[in-house]
């Protein structure tokens, strides 16, 4: 059989072979052994490679209980067969371990680790540190959870089958743990349950191979034949009131059928001074037990330490840990709330950039509102405080029955667990985003999430439960629901999909009534007849699948008008809600912010941050898969008088199509450091990650793979982006204030968004890329909508991007804001369209008439004599219109003075063509037009795979540069107001920032120590 490096030695295999207990078994004659055997302990010091003929045989060993010992890299991975005499290897393949829940081992680069030590809390190792060299090793995703607990629940986790406990840590030079090349997988039930299993993820040097590292392999076997004891140390609350008195429950259960008596040393602690000690003994069978102590402590406020050391008469140790808080009000009472600026928040009267972390403990994942762990949160908040993470979102992303069971019952052990981890943070100085709902709100035996009162009352007596017990705190703040969808919970991310039931049904006949006036006027809006449509209480909520959405749904004779006037309704009952819970809150708690949350649901036809922006203190953003449009993510989720928060963001795991994992950790690392860069270039207030510790405990492979510290433990690269951001803002906070707004304002065509035949993402993200990266022009954003936020600041130049059918009202103000301001105005392809697609009259005064066209595959447009070819492929001819002049043509791009301003216009949609060149020619002669000049000028480097950004503010200016470049860059700048020239190298892949003072002169560089920066 293949081996994975050194061999082991004649010596190392004869003490072995000497021993009675054990076989060594070569592969011709494993399948034999595995038939007549009981096995204890499979040992596998192959490596990779293993017999495929045994693979089932192997499988059934483990699956009845057995342990396993594996050494020598990732396991059964390349199955091997005898041909001829000589043993064969298959390709790499995932397909084997993941049989036994290892979804994948992802390489894990030793560069960053500087020593090797054994783990303190399962010290199976401690005396065998010297057998490893500091190597790659791996990080094994695991899939243990493969049902969910609540599977009407999107948000519900899985069955905890298995644990996995770090055995071997690599650490830094700086302390921090970032690999586990040993670690040990307990399953607890499941296929597998009762099986220890020991891995050593590392290939073995030749110093392993002899008497040490085979005594060493002795007394890993005898450990793992012990199998599965399962100790939790808990207490009855996470926290508790001045003068109680805590529980401690020690709980145990053997996966053996063999009882072992076991001793628990118990010390509990308080500030570092010990306070009382105990031992207790307990006959451990595999009949679920429980001891309870009760210490002779009265509380006070303050954190409470509890160490658990266990011992087994057979010689196994391990330390439990677990902490309560008593409930300190003064504590949290401390310091000034988070308030909100136009752009960024402000905490104790300074800026305070956000660089955030969403978080649930490791042990438990999302049931650590169940089963809390203060110890776990009070150690990763102190290491996450040394990150420079300043605020920590969290909250309920399931089980709100059964922590509500009865309406307006909400259990007290949540609630205090809820207490403690807001205590927990408070010590580090960390704010806390603690989530209500998840993807729609809980019905509570309602109809409605959003409409029926029966719901509404319920969902406000659960948040007052927990805000009841905040209202001073001063670190604390709201989030409602963390992506809203209306209104079917078994439709999550789909756009609005109606229940069907009599509050929807209600409500939207009331709100046509308040739009359209008359039935008459939603008929020939809708192009529906008196028969179609008789009366408003006709006009029932639509079902999608009652909608033309595409050009070639025609079969059935669907009608689709209507569709936007559903979406806008969605939209208001959405605003209507939150603002109905947020003044709840603020009634008892008027200084703490309450938003909601949200994904890329700008093109989903959910609630959008520009539309919900009104409601809440502040928008949000959670970036995902819009990788391509990044950029676009941050522009089109802020309004222009608040901040905008990308409240989660972090990297999908994506698959090759021979399922292996698509990216490696460093990529994943460069991903995250972007989304993280252009979040702050967008003007936003900050980023938090999804999430800090990896959640295996979920039937979701995507989440397996999602975190910033692995499910050993140790930490990901991508953990250095929270280290690398947390250092560059600490001590230049007070940079952020008086940002200069961007000069260019683009409307987003929400009525072309939430219609059947919705063009507006291509438009918007083509205008970002040529706008942002082509051209280097920043821009921002304002909704169709809600176009008054262009009057506090109003813009040189406003786009409107290929909308086609666009709100009349939105429209005229747009041309009061020209006439009035004197601003330039360009708008590309129709500009006649209503929000219901009919042809209008309404910029008659401005170009004359016009009629509609299609556009044709190839059309031209002429800009001050220059003709650049317009492109239309694939589908487009028969998607978009273009609107001419009556007697004109559709090749010129036509211009009209307006009171103080300027109407540029172009017939054709150009953000939907194939080519750019036209479209930076438009944006070029438009900008120049309003007389709008670079900040900052390219002298080397302008690369379309770079993105650089400028944002000024009243005492310097914040410089990020992003590449998506396959190679390393050279750029050379200079800035237009204070004529300073910067240079350095942009790595491939990396992200760049730094800050200046009014002057130009340094304040700050991102990862001074790996950039030069020359001035």
């Amino acid at each position: 059989m293949p081996f994975n490096g050194p061999r082991p030695t004649d010596t190392f295999l004869s003490l072995f072979q000497d021993h009675e207990s054990y076989t060594i078994v070569n592969a011709d004659r494993l399948d034999y052994l595995l038939d007549h055997t009981h096995v204890d302990v499979f040992i596998n010091l192959q490596g990779p490679y293993f017999p495929k003929q045994s693979w089932t045989k192997i499988v059934k060993c483990l699956a009845a209980g057995s342990a396993w010992i594996h050494t020598g890299g990732a396991p059964f991975r390349i199955p091997c067969y005898e041909e001829n005499g000589e043993w064969v290897m298959e390709r790499e393949q995932t397909a084997y371990h993941q049989t036994l829940n290892i979804h994948e081992a992802l390489p894990v680069s030793s560069e960053p680790i500087d020593h090797l030590s054994a783990s303190q809390d399962w010290p199976l190792l401690s005396e065998d540190e010297s057998l490893f060299s500091v190597t790659d090793t791996f990080n094994l995703i695991l899939h243990v959870s493969k049902t969910s607990v609540l599977p009407s629940e999107m948000g519900s986790s899985g069955p905890m089958d298995a644990r996995i406990h770090p055995l071997l840590k690599g650490s830094s030079k700086d302390g921090r743990e970032v690999a586990a090349p040993a670690v040990a997988i307990e399953h607890i039930n499941g296929r597998f349950k009762g099986g220890r299993w020991l891995f050593f993820n590392q290939t073995m040097d030749r110093h392993f191979w002899h008497e040490r590292g085979a005594k060493a392999i002795e007394k890993w076997a005898m450990f793992a034949s012990q199998g599965v004891t399962d100790i939790v140390l808990k207490t009855n609350y996470a926290s508790y009131e001045p003068g109680e008195r805590p529980d401690i429950l020690i709980q145990f259960e053997r996966f053996n059928t063999k009882p072992c008596q076991w001793r628990f040393d118990l010390l509990i602690e308080k500030d570092g001074n010990p306070l009382e000690e105990t031992t207790l003994t307990a006959n451990i069978s595999n009949q679920l037990a429980v001891q309870n102590y009760l210490p002779e402590i009265t509380v006070s406020p303050g954190f409470y330490r509890i160490t658990c050391t266990a011992r087994s008469e057979a010689g196994e140790k391990r330390i439990l840990h677990q902490g309560f808080w008593g409930s300190d009000r003064k504590l949290l009472a401390e310091g000034e709330a988070l308030t909100c600026g136009r752009d960024y928040f402000y905490k104790n009267g300074r800026p305070f950039p956000v660089v955030g972390m969403t978080y649930m403990t490791s042990d438990v994942a999302r049931y650590y509102l169940f089963l809390p762990n203060p110890y776990l949160w009070e150690k990763d908040f102190q290491q996450m405080k040394k990150a420079g993470i300043n605020l920590i979102r969290t909250g309920i992303w399931t089980a709100w029955q059964h922590m509500m069971f009865i309406d307006g019952h909400f259990r007290e052990d949540i609630l205090r667990a809820i207490d403690a981890f807001i205590l927990c943070a408070k010590k580090h100085d960390l704010e806390v985003t603690f989530t209500f709902f998840s993807f729609t709100p809980e019905m509570w035996q309602g109809e409605n999430p959003y409409l029926d009162p029966r719901s509404i009352e319920a969902q406000k007596r659960f948040i007052l439960s927990i805000v009841n017990r905040h209202m001073q705190t001063t670190n604390v703040q709201w989030d409602l629901i963390n992506e809203p969808s209306l209104f079917n919970p078994a439709q999550t991310f789909s756009g609005p999909r109606t229940l069907g039931d009599r509050f929807d049904r209600e409500s939207y006949i009331e709100w046509l009534k308040k739009r359209h006036g008359s039935v008459r006027v939603l008929q020939e809006r809708w192009n529906m007849t008196p028969e179609e449509l008789p009366d408003f209480n006709a006009a029932v909520p639509p079902q999608s699948s009652e909608v033309n959405f595409d050009i070639q749904d025609m079969i059935s004779g669907k009608k689709g008008l209507k569709w936007l006037d559903y979406t806008l309704y969605t939209m208001a009952v959405h605003n209507h809600w939150a603002q109905t819970l947020s003044s709840l809150i603020k009634r008892g708690a008027p200084s703490q912010l309450v938003t909601v949350g949200q994904d890329e649901a700008l093109v989903g036809q959910r609630p959008s941050p520009l539309f919900y922006g009104k409601a809440v203190d502040y928008t949000t953003n959670h970036s995902w898969w819009y990788m391509d449009q990044l950029l676009w993510d941050g522009i089109f989720a802020k309004t222009g008088d608040k901040p905008n928060l990308i409240q989660e963001t972090g990297i999908m795991y994506v698959e090759n199509p021979n399922n292996k994992a698509k990216r490696s950790e460093a990529e994943l690392r460069n991903i995250l450091e972007r989304k993280y860069a252009y979040a702050f270039s967008t003007g936003g207030a900050g980023a938090v990650q999804w999430l800090w510790n990896t959640n295996y405990y979920m039937n979701n492979i995507n989440e397996s793979n999602i975190g910033a510290v692995r499910a050993d433990g140790t930490e990901k690269p991508e953990a250095e982006v929270s280290y690398d951001f947390g250092r560059f803002f600490k001590g230049i906070e007070d940079l952020f204030t008086d940002r200069q707004l961007e000069k260019i304002a683009v409307i987003f065509p929400y009525s072309n968004d939430f219609s059947n035949r919705r063009l507006a993402f291509d438009a918007t993200t083509k205008l970002t890329r040529v706008l942002g990266y082509e051209l280097n022009q920043p821009f921002r954003a304002v909704s169709e909508y809600h176009l008054n936020d262009l009057d506090e600041e109003t813009p040189e130049l406003i786009i409107v991007p290929s909308a086609h059918n666009f709100d009349t009202e939105s429209f005229q103000y747009l041309l009061d804001v020209v006439e009035v301001k004197g601003c330039h105005l360009l708008f590309t392809g129709p500009v006649g369209l209503d929000a219901y697609w009919h042809h209008t009259s309404r910029c008659e005064g401005l170009f004359g008439q016009t009629c509609m066209e299609n556009v044709l595959r190839e059309e031209i447009l002429t800009i001050d004599g220059e003709s650049y070819p317009v492109s239309f492929g694939e589908r487009r001819i028969a998607q978009l219109l273009k609107e001419v002049p009556a007697g004109g043509t559709s090749c010129d791009l036509h211009e009209a003075a307006h009171g103080k301003g300027k109407i540029i216009w172009s017939s054709l949609p150009l953000e939907l063509n194939d080519r750019i060149d036209v479209m930076k020619a438009v944006y070029q002669y438009a900008i120049e037009a309003a007389g709008i000049e670079s900040d900052f000028d390219w002298l080397e480097g302008d690369s379309p795979g770079v993105y650089g950004r400028k944002l000024s503010y009243s005492n310097g200016s914040l410089f990020v540069f992003i590449s998506e470049y396959s190679c390393d860059q050279s750029i050379k700048i200079k800035d237009s107001q204070t004529n300073i020239t910067y240079s350095f190298l942009l790595e491939k892949e990396r992200s760049l920032l730094f800050a200046v003072d009014g002057e130009g002169k340094l304040l700050r560089v991102y990862r001074d120590a790996e950039v030069l920066l020359g001035v």
